[in-house]
């Protein structure tokens, strides 16, 4: 009984950590109940262990919905999470009949951060990490190393607090050197803000035109007497001095027509003065891609970014995008993406690396219950921003359109379900990124390298064991 409540323990305790309860700091001890639990347990106990941590995370977040297909949407990122859970818990507790103490702990940690790697693969990756968004001095160290760095740092000090509590000691060189590991990031946190130098300011806006058709029972729709016109708020923005004015993720569909001189968005541009940075589908063939265009004053499109990272059926219709770049204007060189490309490192890290001093992101988050895909997706750009000091701005017509700087704070956040006109001034990064711009996931690859080291070690002994037996 006492191993299912402590898993039960661990799944509540990580829910309040992440967005939007945001209690960040119960992260750091909140899966120690789960590691202590699944001690001495055998596989399919420890299994079982993690489902429920998982499962109990996310029932508190998305909770129940008649619509199955929100509630599926709503689901899913907690799904890979209990897959995390089952397997850390499972290795965990056969690594510790073997070892305890320092090894054991480190080897916990990359096999979190391994099994984190391995989300990446999967429909919507899943990280510690994202409960630490709003710490930005500790976020600054995934310059360094990317959202690893954070996410192995959590790894690291719940396994230690687990081992101590396995060890009935409070006073262990893991809890040492976590403790250690966490003030050596956040004084190099403390040294870069210092050191920060902001770029050129500019003023930017993220329309967010809810009109609540999609959300039924989710949200209310706007009162009757608030017009929703993305034009009239685009004109809006202009008025309010925004330059570079970012619309959501196809909301033009397939009627976008930059080639067209009478095309309506081409000349909103030249009428406003502005940037526009829109989201629509173009006319490849056997299917469009899913595009983010930049149009100029002049009505001219200056580039446009293909969507990469596909969700889900989203490929059935929709043609992968190639590579990534950058677009030269006089605001400076601006990147795009799509959406679901910002919660992957790759795609930023490419933009970043032609020299982006800034990435606006049209997007469109799916209606869940409570909101959760849109809470979690707010999570990564913080880290995406500071992994390359590239800073921001995001529409989504559902809500929680953003404008993050360089350095992962948030500038602005528009509210869930509503209507919004987001102007916010950001600074311009540099265009020079960061090591993690050019060295990439180099922290979750040796991680990976650990636990493959351990898992092949451990089959070699089996079959040592087996093989002294026979004879």
């Amino acid at each position: 009984m006492i191993p299912l409540l402590c898993a039960l323990l661990s799944g509540g305790l990580f829910a309040a950590a992440l967005p939007p309860y945001d209690w960040e700091w119960i992260a750091w001890f909140a899966l120690a109940p789960l590691l202590v639990a699944a001690h001495g347990r055998r596989p399919l106990e420890a299994a079982g262990l993690g489902v429920v941590a998982g499962v109990t995370c996310g029932a508190l977040h998305a909770g129940w919905n008649q619509d199955t297909s929100r509630l599926m949407w709503a689901y899913i990122p907690f799904l890979w999470l209990t897959m995390l859970f089952v397997v850390t818990a499972t290795a965990s507790a056969a690594a510790r009949k073997r070892w305890e103490g320092m090894r054991w702990v480190v080897l916990v940690a990359c096999l979190g951060v391994s099994g984190e790697w391995l989300t990446t693969l999967l429909p919507i990756p899943i990280h510690l990490a994202i409960s630490q968004y709003k710490q930005i001095t500790l976020i600054q160290i995934a310059s360094l190393t990317g959202i690893w760095g954070v996410s192995l740092l959590l790894w690291l000090t719940n396994a230690a607090i687990a081992d101590a509590v396995l060890r009935r000691s409070g006073r262990t060189k893991p809890l040492a050197i976590a403790a250690a590991s966490i003030a050596a990031a956040m004084a190099f946190g403390w040294w870069t803000l210092r050191a920060e130098k902001a770029g050129p300011s500019l003023r930017v806006a993220a329309i967010q035109d809810f009109s609540g058709d999609e959300t039924g029972d989710l949200a209310p729709p706007p009162p009757p007497n608030v017009e929703i016109d993305r034009e009239k708020m685009t004109r809006a923005a202009a008025a309010q001095g925004a330059k570079l004015i970012v619309w959501s993720e196809e909301c033009l569909g397939s009627g976008f027509n930059p080639d067209n001189p009478r095309d309506g968005t081409t000349a909103l541009a030249r009428q406003t003065g502005a940037f526009l940075a829109v989201g629509y589908s173009d006319a490849h063939r056997p299917k469009p891609y899913n595009c983010a265009g930049l149009v100029s004053p002049e009505g001219k499109l200056l580039g446009a970014h293909h969507k990469v990272h596909l969700y889900l059926g989203e490929s059935e219709s929709v043609t992968v995008g190639g590579r990534p770049t950058s677009y030269a204007s006089p605001l400076g060189r601006i990147g795009m993406e799509v959406c679901f490309d910002s919660c992957y490192t790759n795609i930023t890290r490419a933009v970043a690396a032609s020299g982006a001093q800034l990435i606006a992101m049209p997007n469109y988050d799916p209606p869940t219950p409570r909101g959760v895909l849109h809470d979690l997706h707010v999570a990564f750009l913080p880290f995406r921003a500071v992994e390359n000091h590239v800073p921001f701005v995001r529409s989504d017509s559902n809500g929680h359109s953003q404008v993050v700087d360089a350095y992962g704070r948030m500038i602005g956040l528009s509210p869930l379900y509503a209507p919004d006109i987001l102007v916010r001034n950001v600074a311009m990064g540099d265009g020079g990124g960061t090591p993690f711009t050019r060295w990439g996931d180099w922290l979750a690859y040796l991680c990976l390298a650990g636990s493959a080291a351990f898992l092949i070690r451990s089959f070699s002994r089996k079959n040592s064991a087996s093989q002294q037996i026979k004879s």
